[in-house]
Protein backbone atom coordinates (compact mmCIF):
# COMPACT_ATOMS: atom_id res chain seq x y z
CA UNK A 1 0.00 0.00 0.00
CA UNK A 2 1.46 3.49 -1.01
CA UNK A 3 2.57 5.62 1.89
CA UNK A 4 0.85 8.40 2.95
CA UNK A 5 2.44 11.22 4.56
CA UNK A 6 0.69 14.07 6.28
CA UNK A 7 -0.18 17.15 4.19
CA UNK A 8 1.93 19.59 6.42
CA UNK A 9 5.14 17.61 5.60
CA UNK A 10 4.72 18.53 1.97
CA UNK A 11 5.78 21.85 -0.01
CA UNK A 12 2.80 24.55 -0.01
CA UNK A 13 1.87 24.13 -3.62
CA UNK A 14 1.59 19.80 -2.86
CA UNK A 15 -0.73 20.74 -0.03
CA UNK A 16 -2.52 22.76 -2.07
CA UNK A 17 -3.30 19.96 -4.35
CA UNK A 18 -3.94 17.06 -2.06
CA UNK A 19 -7.48 18.18 -1.54
CA UNK A 20 -7.53 20.46 -4.94
CA UNK A 21 -7.67 18.58 -8.32
CA UNK A 22 -7.73 21.76 -9.65
CA UNK A 23 -4.28 22.82 -8.05
CA UNK A 24 -2.74 19.54 -9.19
CA UNK A 25 -3.32 20.58 -12.22
CA UNK A 26 -2.06 23.74 -12.57
CA UNK A 27 1.35 22.43 -11.15
CA UNK A 28 1.25 19.62 -13.89
CA UNK A 29 0.46 22.51 -16.66
CA UNK A 30 3.35 24.40 -15.13
CA UNK A 31 5.74 21.43 -16.64
CA UNK A 32 4.31 22.19 -20.53
CA UNK A 33 6.43 23.63 -23.00
CA UNK A 34 4.16 26.50 -23.12
CA UNK A 35 5.35 27.79 -19.37
CA UNK A 36 8.58 29.71 -19.82
CA UNK A 37 8.77 30.51 -16.06
CA UNK A 38 11.56 29.11 -14.75
CA UNK A 39 11.07 29.26 -11.18
CA UNK A 40 7.53 28.66 -11.45
CA UNK A 41 8.63 25.28 -13.40
CA UNK A 42 10.71 24.60 -10.79
CA UNK A 43 8.45 24.84 -7.86
CA UNK A 44 5.91 22.91 -9.17
CA UNK A 45 8.30 20.23 -10.22
CA UNK A 46 9.65 20.32 -6.41
CA UNK A 47 5.64 20.21 -5.34
CA UNK A 48 4.92 17.33 -7.62
CA UNK A 49 8.02 15.43 -6.73
CA UNK A 50 7.21 15.06 -3.13
CA UNK A 51 3.45 14.21 -3.96
CA UNK A 52 5.10 11.32 -5.74
CA UNK A 53 6.94 10.10 -3.00
CA UNK A 54 4.44 10.92 -0.62
CA UNK A 55 0.93 11.06 -1.81
CA UNK A 56 1.53 8.68 -5.08
CA UNK A 57 -1.94 7.87 -4.89
CA UNK A 58 -2.69 11.33 -5.79
CA UNK A 59 -0.62 11.57 -9.33
CA UNK A 60 -0.81 7.52 -10.49
CA UNK A 61 -4.36 8.72 -11.99
CA UNK A 62 -2.61 11.06 -14.07
CA UNK A 63 0.46 8.75 -15.43
CA UNK A 64 -0.93 9.27 -19.24
CA UNK A 65 -0.32 12.86 -19.10
CA UNK A 66 3.39 12.61 -17.55
CA UNK A 67 3.82 9.88 -19.83
CA UNK A 68 2.80 12.52 -23.13
CA UNK A 69 5.66 14.34 -21.46
CA UNK A 70 8.00 12.02 -22.55
CA UNK A 71 7.35 12.77 -25.82
CA UNK A 72 6.97 16.51 -26.16
CA UNK A 73 9.40 18.59 -27.42
CA UNK A 74 12.22 19.88 -25.14
CA UNK A 75 14.16 18.61 -22.39
CA UNK A 76 12.59 21.28 -19.87
CA UNK A 77 8.90 19.08 -19.96
CA UNK A 78 10.64 15.70 -20.36
CA UNK A 79 13.36 15.37 -17.48
CA UNK A 80 10.73 16.10 -14.81
CA UNK A 81 8.48 13.63 -16.38
CA UNK A 82 11.34 10.76 -16.10
CA UNK A 83 12.06 11.55 -12.45
CA UNK A 84 7.85 11.77 -11.67
CA UNK A 85 7.58 8.33 -13.33
CA UNK A 86 10.31 6.93 -11.32
CA UNK A 87 9.47 8.43 -8.52
CA UNK A 88 6.07 6.58 -8.53
CA UNK A 89 7.30 3.26 -9.55
CA UNK A 90 6.78 1.88 -6.28
CA UNK A 91 3.45 2.51 -5.56
CA UNK A 92 2.40 1.60 -9.58
CA UNK A 93 0.75 -2.08 -8.86
CA UNK A 94 -1.26 -1.37 -12.12
CA UNK A 95 2.26 -1.51 -13.54
CA UNK A 96 1.15 1.01 -15.99
CA UNK A 97 4.84 1.51 -16.29
CA UNK A 98 4.93 -1.71 -19.13
CA UNK A 99 3.25 0.19 -21.58
CA UNK A 100 5.48 3.47 -21.02
CA UNK A 101 8.68 0.87 -21.42
CA UNK A 102 9.50 2.26 -24.96
CA UNK A 103 8.54 5.95 -24.77
CA UNK A 104 10.88 5.88 -21.38
CA UNK A 105 13.59 4.57 -22.55
CA UNK A 106 13.73 5.98 -26.44
CA UNK A 107 14.93 8.90 -24.26
CA UNK A 108 18.31 7.25 -24.19
CA UNK A 109 18.69 8.78 -27.64
CA UNK A 110 16.99 11.76 -27.00
CA UNK A 111 17.76 14.97 -28.87
CA UNK A 112 19.13 16.46 -25.52
CA UNK A 113 22.51 14.78 -23.77
CA UNK A 114 21.01 15.84 -20.62
CA UNK A 115 17.75 14.01 -20.91
CA UNK A 116 19.68 11.22 -22.33
CA UNK A 117 21.69 10.91 -19.08
CA UNK A 118 18.58 11.47 -16.69
CA UNK A 119 16.97 8.38 -17.97
CA UNK A 120 20.32 6.41 -17.84
CA UNK A 121 20.98 7.56 -14.32
CA UNK A 122 17.29 6.15 -13.42
CA UNK A 123 17.25 3.37 -14.85
CA UNK A 124 18.59 1.88 -11.40
CA UNK A 125 15.54 3.06 -9.79
CA UNK A 126 13.64 1.47 -12.12
CA UNK A 127 14.88 -1.71 -11.88
CA UNK A 128 14.51 -1.63 -7.89
CA UNK A 129 11.02 -0.77 -8.12
CA UNK A 130 10.53 -3.39 -11.28
CA UNK A 131 13.24 -6.32 -10.89
CA UNK A 132 11.52 -8.16 -13.69
CA UNK A 133 12.64 -5.99 -15.95
CA UNK A 134 15.99 -5.94 -15.22
CA UNK A 135 17.16 -7.75 -18.60
CA UNK A 136 15.44 -5.31 -20.85
CA UNK A 137 16.54 -2.29 -19.21
CA UNK A 138 19.81 -3.50 -19.32
CA UNK A 139 19.70 -4.58 -23.03
CA UNK A 140 18.73 -0.70 -23.99
CA UNK A 141 21.51 0.69 -21.84
CA UNK A 142 24.13 -1.66 -23.24
CA UNK A 143 22.90 -0.92 -26.77
CA UNK A 144 23.95 3.16 -25.79
CA UNK A 145 26.36 2.80 -28.83
CA UNK A 146 23.70 2.79 -31.64
CA UNK A 147 22.41 6.21 -30.16
CA UNK A 148 23.16 9.10 -32.22
CA UNK A 149 25.03 11.11 -30.22
CA UNK A 150 29.09 12.29 -30.53
CA UNK A 151 31.66 10.25 -28.64
CA UNK A 152 32.18 12.50 -26.16
CA UNK A 153 28.38 12.40 -25.54
CA UNK A 154 27.68 9.10 -26.12
CA UNK A 155 30.75 8.14 -23.77
CA UNK A 156 29.06 10.37 -21.00
CA UNK A 157 25.82 8.66 -21.02
CA UNK A 158 27.27 5.66 -20.61
CA UNK A 159 28.76 6.60 -17.37
CA UNK A 160 25.67 7.13 -16.33
CA UNK A 161 24.54 3.96 -17.35
CA UNK A 162 27.28 2.08 -16.02
CA UNK A 163 26.38 3.53 -12.60
CA UNK A 164 22.78 2.09 -12.99
CA UNK A 165 23.90 -1.42 -14.08
CA UNK A 166 26.38 -1.15 -10.93
CA UNK A 167 24.02 -1.02 -8.36
CA UNK A 168 22.41 -4.52 -9.84
CA UNK A 169 25.42 -5.80 -11.25
CA UNK A 170 25.86 -8.90 -9.08
CA UNK A 171 22.39 -10.14 -9.52
CA UNK A 172 22.06 -9.91 -13.27
CA UNK A 173 22.90 -12.73 -15.72
CA UNK A 174 24.20 -9.93 -18.03
CA UNK A 175 27.26 -9.07 -15.53
CA UNK A 176 30.04 -10.64 -18.50
CA UNK A 177 28.27 -7.73 -21.03
CA UNK A 178 28.38 -5.18 -18.49
CA UNK A 179 31.77 -5.92 -17.80
CA UNK A 180 33.13 -5.35 -21.85
CA UNK A 181 30.58 -2.79 -21.77
CA UNK A 182 32.87 -0.75 -18.78
CA UNK A 183 36.22 -2.02 -20.36
CA UNK A 184 35.17 -0.45 -23.76
CA UNK A 185 34.58 3.11 -21.98
CA UNK A 186 39.02 2.76 -20.81
CA UNK A 187 40.01 4.31 -23.96
CA UNK A 188 37.31 7.32 -24.12
CA UNK A 189 37.94 10.88 -24.31
CA UNK A 190 35.41 11.49 -21.80
CA UNK A 191 37.28 11.82 -17.97
CA UNK A 192 33.79 10.96 -16.48
CA UNK A 193 34.04 8.16 -18.39
CA UNK A 194 36.78 6.65 -17.66
CA UNK A 195 36.97 7.27 -14.12
CA UNK A 196 33.71 5.45 -13.86
CA UNK A 197 34.87 2.76 -15.89
CA UNK A 198 37.89 2.57 -13.89
CA UNK A 199 36.10 2.55 -10.60
CA UNK A 200 33.43 -0.07 -11.60
CA UNK A 201 36.27 -2.79 -12.61
CA UNK A 202 38.19 -2.07 -9.39
CA UNK A 203 34.89 -2.28 -7.37
CA UNK A 204 33.51 -5.27 -9.44
CA UNK A 205 36.67 -6.74 -10.25
CA UNK A 206 34.68 -10.32 -9.98
CA UNK A 207 31.80 -9.41 -12.17
CA UNK A 208 32.35 -11.69 -15.07
CA UNK A 209 32.52 -14.35 -13.10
Amino acid sequence: MARRSSPSTLPAAGRRAVPDPDALQALLGALLPENKNQAERERAFKALLALAARRPDLLLPRWDELTRMLRRCGAFTKWPAIYLIAALLPADRRRRFDRSFAAYFNLLDDEAVSVAAHTARLAARVVAARPDLEPRVTRRLLALDRTHFDPDRRDLVKSYALEAMGTYVESTRSRRAIRRFAEGMLASSSPRAVRTARAFLKKYAGAAD
